[in-house]
């Protein structure tokens, strides 16, 4: 850090290993040779087909494998990653990484494991500078089904932000020991559902026991059962599978086998009810149906439950994908062309008499509902049985894929939500320009300025970042309680600036972006104070949420200074978050302080850091609130992609 006081709080995350766990961990890291590697760790081989990136330039993501140091993968952006597939899970103790132009660059990354639900830190730090050959980064055996490198560029021979490796290596004991043989619920080793996700609030129902006395599984068991073939971790280790077969052991009030989650109270010791009408209760399911039963192809993935009988249900008849109400089968049609082993995300919010149903983000359907005994019940429910579909074995199976579960309940009091800044800091109550997006149509003009150009013939656009394609005020639109700012394929994408310029202030916005094309550019997402009067190198700039992949699992923050004609900066970085996902970005300027904050907690403040070729990090005269989605690339081959916004708001 150059003249600054900082406090990092990067080991913020939300149910797994700190960032700075991993770092103590790591302190046994060794930079070494490849002749390193203990006897015992064999290399796992790779394809070329199991290598993956977020990016890449004509310098292909298969060039790490293929035992050429005249190749190799380039990514440009801070967070553009690598990942290599190994194809089950297996105990990886240390990664072997050969960078190009490796003795005038060291590469800044970081080295990631899948634990079954989150990418987890393993390494974080630079390669040597000294070699164009393979350096070995060791750290504790893990035992994963896939790795990544994470690039922040590189220094050295000046810097960069293009992330270059020339050969890669995996190697472990290949055997799936991670060996220590007295911890079985190492991260690494999803060897259980609770493993994947969290059954703490949970009872489980199986198609097995006694006729119409099904088993039942309740905690404190249910966190250390599995049962195969019918509740178990899948071969990926990501989800779990639930599988009903027809000739499954079925309750007395159905003749339906399932293998089903049901909702109980905090500690899963007792069935839980809950109102309608009171509070606001909340179920997110990313889920896949992965089979269906022959004759009758019919499952029910997730539903709400009210006293005897089901109250709504997300149901799969063939290919067609149905919201259910009541006896209503067929209520409302979600997708007529569902394919098995699409993941996707369904949410129910349940308030006021109302139950609203999301399907990746979309309110498909409102019903209206009133009634104390609900509970809500995720898993495969399979809609057939021995009478109705034949063969009556277990071969005949409905089944569900769940790889995230989650269920909140409020009381319906304002404020009590602490993964705000705002109501954790005491922020009190947002300005009138704020905007929770509950309209339909355009932005708010009164809010927020668009593009009002007319580049490329069309109204409202103007040129993008830096030349490249056009920003639009039609890519900027909002419908079902939120904004969404579209990134096209030919280039064009969304700019917003709020109509709110101040020294000082408070900003905080629910967001989370998407790629929704399967190849080209990646779109960059911001959260920015821009100054009133432009010229960052003057005025200063402060990017306080920036990510170079809409699929990104690390934050970065660039902080600009004031009055520094070489564009001085600061850069914070946080990994993982996963920006898929509802988060609440918030920053804090203050006379004293820049502070970041993420779901509530601080994880950046930078403060003063004024010397001969800059001014104090936050002494930008004025500024103001813009949203973008930025093109890097140029006037085409962009990945479509989405920036959705749920909430904006500010305070003094």
């Amino acid at each position: 850090m150059r003249d600054t006081r900082l406090s990092r709080f990067a080991s913020w995350r939300r149910g797994r290993l700190p960032l700075v766990a991993a770092a103590i961990a790591a302190l046994t890291a060794t930079l070494a040779g490849p002749g390193t590697a203990q006897a015992a760790d064999i290399q796992i081989v790779v394809g070329a087909g199991a290598v993956t990136a977020s990016t890449s330039d004509e310098n292909e993501p298969a060039n790490v494998v293929d035992n050429d140091y005249t190749t190799r993968w380039s990514g440009e952006g801070d967070g553009a990653w690598l990942q290599l597939d190994l194809g089950s899970v297996t105990t990886v103790s240390h990664i072997k990484l050969a960078v190009y132009k490796g003795t005038t660059r060291q590469n800044v990354f970081e080295l990631q494991y899948w634990d079954g639900s989150n990418w987890v830190p393993l390494y974080d730090g630079e390669t040597s500078g000294t070699t164009t050959g393979l350096e070995s980064f060791d750290f504790m055996p893990v035992q994963t089904s896939r790795v990544r490198y994470v690039g922040h560029g590189y220094t050295g021979d000046g810097e960069g932000d293009w992330n270059s490796l020339t050969e890669v290596e995996v190697w472990g004991t290949g055997d799936g020991d991670p060996g220590d043989p007295g911890d079985p619920g190492d991260p690494g080793d999803p060897q259980v559902p609770a493993d994947v996700l969290d059954l703490s609030d949970w009872k489980v129902t199986l198609p097995i026991g006694g006729d119409e006395d099904p088993t039942e599984i309740f905690q404190p068991d249910l966190a250390s059962y599995s049962h195969d073939p019918y509740f178990r971790v899948t071969d990926s280790g990501d989800a779990v599978r639930f599988r009903a077969p027809v000739n499954g052991v079925t309750t007395g009030g159905s003749s339906n086998p399932r293998s089903e989650l049901r909702e109980m109270e905090p500690g899963g010791g007792d069935e839980t009810e809950w109102s309608s009408t009171s509070g606001t209760h909340t179920m997110t399911v990313r889920e896949a149906f992965t089979h269906l039963p022959e004759e009758r192809p019919y499952v029910v993935g997730a539903q709400i439950h009210g006293g005897d009988d089901d109250v709504t249900a997300l149901r799969l008849e063939g290919t067609d994908l149905w919201i259910t109400e009541g006896d209503t089968r067929h209520h409302h049609l979600i997708d007529d062309n569902y394919q098995l082993g699409t993941v996707f995300e369904l949410k129910y919010v349940v308030s006021g008499g109302e139950i609203e149903i999301y399907y990746n983000g979309q309110l498909e359907t409102t019903l209206d509902h009133s009634d104390s005994t609900n509970y809500f019940k995720a898993g495969a429910y399979t809609q057939a049985h021995c009478g109705n579909s034949s063969p009556c074995s277990s071969s005949n199976y409905g089944e569900v894929e769940i790889h995230d579960l989650s269920v909140t309940h409020g009381d319906g009091s304002e404020g009590s939500d602490t993964t705000e800044a705002a109501v954790r800091h005491g922020w009190g109550t947002p300005l009138p320009i704020s905007d929770e997006f509950n309209y339909t149509g355009p932005v708010d003009p009164t809010k927020w300025a668009v593009p009002s150009g007319t580049v490329g013939g069309t109204a409202g656009c103007w040129e993008g970042h830096a030349g490249n394609g056009r920003r639009c005020a039609k890519n900027s639109t909002v419908a079902n309680g939120m904004l969404t700012m579209l990134g096209e394929a030919n280039g064009d994408s969304g700019w917003l600036r709020q109509r709110y310029d101040t020294q000082y202030g408070r900003w905080e916005i629910r967001s989370r972006s998407r790629n929704i094309g399967s190849s080209g550019g990646l779109y960059h997402a911001l959260h920015l104070i821009w100054p009133t009067a432009g010229n960052r190198l003057e005025n200063g700039e402060y990017d306080w949420v920036e990510y170079s992949d809409p699929d990104a699992q690390c934050l970065t923050a660039f902080l600009h200074y004031p009055e520094s004609p070489t564009d001085e900066k600061e850069r914070e970085d946080l990994c993982p978050v996963n920006m898929n996902e509802w988060h609440n970005f918030a920053f804090e300027w203050t006379p004293d302080a820049l502070v970041g904050y993420v779901d509530g907690v601080e994880w950046f403040r930078l403060a003063d850091g004024a010397n001969s070729e800059r001014g104090n990090i936050q002494a930008m005269p004025s500024g103001h609130l813009n949203i973008q989605l930025d093109n890097f690339t140029g006037d085409g081959g962009l990945r479509p992609a989405v920036f959705e916004v749920d909430w904006v708001r500010v305070y003094e």
